[in-house]
């Protein structure tokens, strides 16, 4: 007992000495930032414009700075006597704001809306006051960032829809810019508020905001309000963490500095002029990496990153040369964003290489245009104005990419807006989003209706809709709904209610005018389905037959297979509207027993004793000798695959794999179908092949066909059937080869697939 009690002090003991550093840790870190907002709290309000004066002067910026001090002016009187969380003066806020627009190289006016961005919300300053003091692209920056300000609580299915709305309501790019700058600072203060507004706006930032900054391309800020979040919402992870980063800090430097002089010194024997240095991982880089691949710390054997940065784009590929070279390439752990660029502008080779002491070591090779944009994103356009260039896979954020893509442009305030409404002008003309009532953001095509919402909600809210309220009032189903539009829905209880007939001029939306035809087709087919039975019921009766056994009928059967008939609604159907002719269809029937299965059997063994050649594909089925059957193509069974039998009708005994779907889907309809089938291995020879279908998935090139074919004549197989597809996915032009090809067994194709694996271009082999 007194063991136990002592070996529990010292793990007490061990714990809070953990604890007290973590404490002592956080103390340091945030002894250093309260000294820094004691020195800014006391500094003048001249003291305050020098500061970002200074900060303009350092980035070099070409901006109009008597505008920047008139709007600090105003700031400054108007938050005067209002202070934050912290206890300093609220002009800090306006003011750290600005310094991080000013370190993005942002340009005249949005540090302006950055000064004046809590002005309208916080003061009695009105927008019509920043118009005239300032301009009208001022005002609408301010008025953007100011609807921005409250948003919407909802589940993790409509996150995307958040980051996509807030992108969208911006209605211009810095509006999105200038948010992040300001949660940034925010985020960089988040100690001082209630620890349940710390853990709100964490995950709020974790969720929105730092995935709004990687889909423009702002990495540096991204990163940062990932580990910020990291530590609030996860505080024992991120010490812990980060504890274990440091306990290996100097045998990392140290390590990482033999791999970067080794680097260099190749680097100029090549005379490439080029900067290389190394970075460890984020924390909460780290941490999802052991969280998603359920890794341990030490198990992690990536953490050091490389980056080179060099003048010109191909100067990029003979680095890469050199780098393989010098060091063995991870498999799979290549990716050249260079010559395909991310769709938010990303551009850089990644290679990961195995380093001394067999260590993995990811290097990103970049230009220095290349890595402003990485790191700035959409950011980067004021300093880089560009040539047009091609532009790549542009989907909703790769709009923004248009910021490094674009022509040429003036830095004057009139090129300034048609810039910033260029970026945003497809997306606002394409997109709107709109709550429900529990807030949750509904995406829409613009220009769409009450009604058409109701149809986006859900096809049978769509039929059953009687009245609708937007933002509160009701309203006419045809109202075309604009940006935060919250919509209300009434619906009909009845489950039979539906559209009705003007309802197609109320709706702009294609698809919600194809759920209103389709409502009116599928009503006209049940109506016209019912009238066909009763005609063929009536019909039967007169031949003395029931319509319900008729039904169960092989004639019955054949005469659907014949005609495309899927299903006996569609038979009614067909005969209602006089697609069918009646009296050839009763011809076919007379008073006959209905075939027993055993019957269907005994015929298909009959026509297989009549076959002048013989099956030898070597099946035996159980209680029969000589009967036909055949391979299903759905799954191309091969000796050593477990096999079932399926009695067809009229095409003998069809052999799929047990694990086939429509083998398990005919057994739930027909079960009595079932026999029993195995492999005879006495009678497969060394010969014997069979048909196989499999489906090749490739990026698409010239001679890519031509490739596999050589393989296949390597392997002597000889090809029974070849087509292609072509289809686009996640941007990329794929191929989809599909083959039949004879073969002997199992075994072989596995070689065979091995071998077309390894291929370059190919992605999947599906069987």
């Amino acid at each position: 007992m007194e063991g136990n009690t002592m070996k529990d002090n010292e793990g007490s003991m061990e714990e809070q000495k953990w604890i007290n550093e973590k404490n002592m840790q956080a103390g340091n870190a945030d002894a250093k930032r309260q000294k820094k907002i004691t020195e800014i709290v006391n500094k003048t309000e001249e003291e305050l414009l020098s500061q970002l004066m200074k900060k303009i002067e350092e980035n070099n910026l070409e901006v109009d700075t008597e505008k920047v001090k008139e709007a600090f002016t105003l700031a400054n009187e108007s938050h005067i006597g209002q202070k934050r969380k912290s206890g300093e003066n609220y002009i800090l806020h306006p003011v750290e704001v600005a310094e991080i627009l000013a370190d993005m190289r942002m340009d005249t006016d949005t540090i302006v809306a950055g000064l004046l961005h809590d002005v309208v919300e916080d003061t009695l300053i009105s927008l019509s006051d920043i118009e005239y003091n300032f301009g009208v692209n001022v005002r609408k920056l301010v008025d953007g960032v100011t609807k921005l300000r409250n948003l919407p609580r909802t589940n993790s299915k409509k996150l995307e829809n958040i980051r996509k709305m807030v992108v969208a309501m911006s209605e211009d790019i810095r509006v999105v810019v200038i948010k992040l700058a300001d949660r940034l600072h925010n985020m960089r203060t988040l100690k001082y508020m209630t620890p349940e507004k710390q853990l709100e706006k964490s995950k709020e930032t974790l969720e929105i905001y730092a995935p709004i900054a990687h889909r423009i391309g702002m990495a540096r800020i991204k990163w940062e309000l990932e580990d910020i979040s990291f530590r609030f919402l996860y505080p024992d992870d991120y010490y812990e963490i980060k504890e274990l980063v440091n306990s290996k800090r100097k045998e990392r430097e140290e390590y990482t500095a033999k791999f970067i002089e080794k680097i260099k010194e190749e680097l100029e024997k090549n005379h490439i002029k080029g900067e290389v240095t190394g970075r460890p991982k984020h924390l909460y880089s780290i941490y999802r990496k052991m969280h998603e691949k359920e890794k341990r710390f030490v198990d992690l054997h990536d953490l050091i990153a490389i980056r080179i940065i060099v003048e010109k784009k191909n100067e990029c590929y003979n680095v890469l040369g050199i780098i393989h070279d010098l060091f063995i390439p991870v498999f799979k752990r290549f990716k050249d964003y260079v010559s395909q660029p991310k769709p938010n502008g990303y551009q850089s080779i990644h290679t990961t290489v195995k380093g001394p002491n067999d260590q993995n070591v990811e290097i990103q090779i970049r230009t220095r245009k290349m890595h402003e944009i990485a790191e700035e994103g959409v950011a980067a356009h004021w300093k880089y104005k560009e040539k047009k260039s091609k532009s790549k896979n542009e989907k909703f954020y790769a709009d923004a990419k248009k910021l490094t893509d674009s022509v040429q442009r003036k830095m004057d305030e009139k090129e300034q807006k048609g810039f910033a409404q260029e970026i945003t002008g497809d997306v606002l003309k394409q997109t709107i989003f709109v709550f429900t009532p529990k807030d949750d953001v509904v995406e829409m095509p613009r220009n769409s209706t009450a009604l058409d919402f109701a149809f986006q909600v859900h096809t049978q809210i769509g039929y059953r809709t009687i009245g609708v309220k937007v933002n509160g009032r009701i309203t006419q189903l045809n109202q075309v709904l604009k940006n935060g539009d919250k919509v209300e829905i009434m619906t009909s209880k009845s489950i039979n209610k539906g559209p009705g007939k003007d309802w197609i001029e109320m709706v702009n939306n294609h698809s919600s005018r194809v759920k209103i035809r389709k409502w009116f087709k599928d009503k006209e087919f049940e109506e016209k389905s019912k009238e066909g039975e009763q005609i063929l019921e009536k019909e039967f009766e007169r031949l003395g037959l029931k319509l319900k056994d008729m039904l169960e009928d092989e004639r019955v059967f054949l005469y659907m297979k014949k005609f495309n008939i899927p299903d006996n609604k569609t038979l009614f159907y067909r005969f209602a509207i006089g697609d069918l002719s009646l009296d050839g269809f009763l011809n076919k029937f007379e008073k006959k027993e209905e075939k027993a299965l055993e019957k269907v059997l005994e015929e298909e063994t009959e026509k297989a004793n009549k076959q002048k050649e013989k099956n030898n594909g070597g099946i035996k089925i159980s209680g029969t000798e000589n009967t036909m059957y055949r391979f299903a193509k759905c799954c191309s069974p091969l000796p050593g695959d477990e096999i079932r039998g399926y009695v067809t009708r009229g095409r003998g005994i069809a052999i799929h794999r047990s694990d086939c779907e429509n083998f398990i889907s005919l057994m739930e309809r027909e079960p009595e179908r079932e026999v029993d089938v195995y492999w005879d291995k006495s009678a497969i020879s060394a010969n014997t092949t069979y048909e196989f279908n499999f489906t090749i998935k490739a990026s698409d090139r010239n001679g890519l066909l031509l490739d596999i074919i050589r393989i296949l004549n390597e392997y002597k197989m000889e090809i029974v059937n070849v087509n292609t597809n072509i289809l686009k996915e996640n941007g990329n032009q794929l191929c989809l080869i599909h083959l039949g090809i004879m073969i002997r067994g199992r075994e072989d194709f596995e070689r065979l697939a091995n071998n077309l694996k390894s291929m370059k271009d190919v992605i999947d082999i599906v069987k």
